[in-house]
């Protein structure tokens, strides 16, 4: 038994594999893959326990019981870890397809009026609440709204938390969590979390560098964690529009964060 690597990319699958072989969880999305050659230069097939528990029972209940819940094209159940504001914070399993407000009142219904849900995880994309809460939580509902289920997250946002300062304190954490193995992820999401910092606080208003960083930076690094980055900021860009406005003329809506943040490590940009 090998214990996890403590990092945020560190569950992906070649990441797993890497930190089994030589210590250093690093992902990659480049040939080859895993299933052609892996751990040890041998094909390497890896699931995480959700997937596995579903194959037992599938095994023992066979394929029409699963296909009971969810939807055709997306039958099942998966987990999702539902937080923010929200009475009970909770991890739930919930049949694909569920409306993602029918996924808040699983969770005792918000605690606050609403104004955006994060889906998906924080390389997810942020929604609007009132498009989102009758969409159904699947890859296929959610593709109308630019965003899918991704890691099975649904955050909460209430009206008296500042969209902007919460992405703000995401990307920089996930900048610090880079593998520092390509440019695009080690300088490029650094640039790409100060500029999303210096429009939270307000010192620009200037959209046009970090519009262009997110181009230099999509589709271009070597895993996937910096794309991830990229669909959250351009989400939240388009969310939040009306608070970019207000923060350039020294406004902000926000009182309270939200979002739960790990502590940076020492010496990256995810704090001290």
């Amino acid at each position: 038994m090998v214990a996890a690597a403590d990092r945020f990319v560190g569950g992906e699958a070649s990441a797993v594999v890497h930190w089994i072989e030589r210590g250093v969880p690093t992902p990659t999305a480049r040939p080859p893959r895993l299933a052609e050659r892996g751990l040890a230069g041998a094909p390497t097939l890896v699931q995480n326990v959700e997937t596995l528990a579903h194959l037992a029972l599938i095994v023992r209940y066979g394929a029409p019981w699963f296909r009971s819940l969810g939807t055709p094209a997306e039958p099942g159940t998966m987990l999702v870890t539902v937080l923010g504001a929200v009475r009970e914070p909770s991890v739930l399993e919930i049949g694909l397809g569920t409306p993602a407000g029918q996924v808040l009142a699983l969770a005792g219904g918000p605690s606050a009026p609403l104004q955006a849900l994060l889906v998906g995880g924080y390389g997810g994309s942020w929604v609007r609440a009132d498009e989102a809460v009758d969409r159904p939580f699947s890859a296929a509902g959610l593709a109308g709204l630019g965003a899918g289920v991704g890691a099975g997250l649904v955050a909460a946002l209430p009206r008296d938390a500042c969209g902007l300062r919460e992405t703000a304190r995401v990307v920089r954490y996930l900048a610090g969590e880079s593998a520092g193995q390509c440019g695009p992820c080690r300088f490029g999401l650094v640039a790409v979390a100060g500029e999303v910092g210096r429009l939270a606080e307000g010192r620009t208003g200037d959209l046009r560098p970090l519009r262009r960083w997110l181009g230099q930076v999509d589709g271009r690094g070597a895993c996937r964690h910096p794309d991830g980055v990229v669909r959250l900021v351009r989400s939240a860009l388009t969310v939040f529009r009306p608070e970019l406005n207000g923060h350039a003329h020294g406004w902000c809506s926000g009182t309270r964060t939200v979002l739960p943040v790990p502590r940076g490590r020492p010496g990256t940009t995810g704090g001290r």
